[in-house]
């Protein structure tokens, strides 16, 4: 071997050594920063399965779908870095409710920022329901168990729950109106109307909620605060729910009067005198017209811009200020109550043609109707003092099937092929399939149901009975 090969060899040895030794005595800081996983877990410790919740991350984003029973004002995130650090810590509980920014930190001190968006997957599924042991429940659709209660110190058996954007709004006879987060059940606000009880249907429209009261106003109050808009004074309790159209309010009072004012203002536009009180029966509007029940035995059907009179059909002298009447197919469904005062005699159920106010047919002749019908697929469901939920065909009034549930007065509400109503004296909530009347499940409670079932589908769609500012 030559020399010249010899120190070529030694040279490269000399240089291999020396760049090991660098590579080794230099600390080069790596820059990864990136989130691998992101899972959630519940307060009590149990995580969302993949089923449950659907995990997107794309770029700097990062999507989460929950079911929507989920509180997601406490989850704990377990998160999964390629870095040193990240804010806020994995497994520490946070409010995802808006979203929240996450930032991993790599080796060298450069950062990545994550915007966590959690999302309710198919909001729905769940029924709301005051009863009068002073406590508002929220109860899972299919099974009937509680998924929340909130306890008053009064009755919440009267204002049916309305909803609107993840709220649920309803009064209670402790003189409070109540927004509800409908996931979680916490008390958004509470706005105190009057001194003697909330008994009006709250109604939602344009950020603006509409209720009346005992104590002879209709309140509007900001939907997302609570704060007092106006308020509109009339002659007497105001327990009819109301009803909002083209920028217009339609309710009724205990004063005898069906009241039109302007929604944006609370000024009066007009009003019609009926022959006596307009007491539970809410407005229901149709094709222009409303409809709304009184004392004095007629159902009357107004005008809807000049509050000129259209028609008026009698019950034969039998009060309709219990129910409100609902408008489908060109008719009109209303429950006829008793002779008030004497009450000697009991109402009938009716359906009365919406253009002409003829009558259709009658059915539950001397009966006794003080809830609201709903309508739905062709069927009439309403509960009568027989102490029966009814279902009639809509065409013809004939009997499809009953449930003796002790009814006392509560409207059912009808949601994807379910109906559910308050047992009022049996103490339970009870929901049967609409086409059989066959038990689905029914809850205990140690109060009455009069009220409505508020009924949020698995599409975010409301249901209702007819009490609950109906229009069609």
């Amino acid at each position: 071997m030559s020399k010249r090969l010899n120190l070529f060899l030694f040279c490269t040895i000399l240089l291999l050594y020396f760049s090991s030794c660098v590579k080794e005595g230099v600390n080069v800081k790596g820059s990864i920063k990136e989130i691998v996983s992101f899972s959630l877990k519940k307060t009590d410790g149990t995580a969302l399965s993949v089923s449950e919740a659907s995990v997107s991350i794309h770029r700097d984003t990062i999507t989460i779908s929950v079911p929507f029973l989920t509180d997601i004002t406490r989850l704990a995130p377990e998160i999964e870095i390629k870095g040193v650090t990240i804010s806020p810590a994995s497994g520490v509980v946070q409010d995802f409710s808006q979203p929240l920014t996450y930032t991993v930190k790599a080796e060298d001190g450069s950062m990545a920022a994550y915007k966590v968006i959690v999302k309710i997957d198919n909001p729905g599924g769940l029924v709301y329901i005051g009863s009068s042991d002073q406590h508002f429940y929220a109860l899972d659709a299919q099974k009937g168990t509680i998924i929340w209660e909130y306890a008053s110190t009064a009755s919440f058996a009267y204002s049916s729950a309305t909803y609107e954007n993840g709220t649920v709004y309803v009064g209670g006879i402790d003189n409070y109106v109540y927004a509800f987060d409908a996931i979680s059940g916490r008390v958004k606000w509470k706005f105190l109307a009057g001194t003697t009880g909330v008994e009006s249907d709250a109604v939602v429209v344009n950020g603006t909620v509409y209720v009346g009261c005992n104590d002879d106003y209709l309140y509007a109050l900001d939907a997302g605060t609570g704060q007092l808009k106006w308020k509109f004074t009339t002659g007497g309790n105001v327990s009819s729910s109301p009803t909002v159209w083209n920028g217009v309010v339609y309710f009724g009072s205990s004063d005898g009067r069906l009241y039109a004012l302007d929604a944006g203002s609370g000024q009066l536009k007009w009003s019609y005198a009926t022959g006596g009180m307009l007491n539970q029966s809410g407005p229901a509007l149709a094709n222009g017209t409303v409809y709304v029940g009184s004392r004095d035995g007629y159902l009357y059907a107004v005008d809807a811009v000049s509050g000129m009179l259209k028609w008026r059909f009698s019950a034969n002298g039998i009060s309709l200020e219990q129910s409100s009447p609902t408008v489908a197919g060109g008719i009109v469904y209303i429950g006829a109550w008793y002779d008030v005062p004497s009450f000697t005699r009991k109402g009938s159920f009716y359906a009365v043609n919406a253009a002409t106010g003829t009558l259709v047919w009658e059915a539950l002749t001397n009966t006794g109707i003080s809830s609201s019908p709903t309508v739905s697929n062709g069927i009439v469901f309403l509960t009568a003092d027989d102490l029966y939920l009814h279902a009639l065909d809509a065409a013809t009034g004939a009997t499809l099937w009953k449930q003796r549930i002790l009814a006392n007065s509560a409207s059912p509400a009808v949601s994807n092929g379910v109906v559910y109503v308050g047992g009022g004296g049996s103490g339970y909530i009870y929901a049967f399939d609409a086409n059989s009347g066959m038990e689905k499940w029914r809850l205990k409670t140690t109060g009455l149901m009069t009220s409505c079932p508020l009924v949020i589908t698995l599409k975010g769609k409301a249901d209702y009975a007819g009490d609950s500012g109906m229009m069609n």
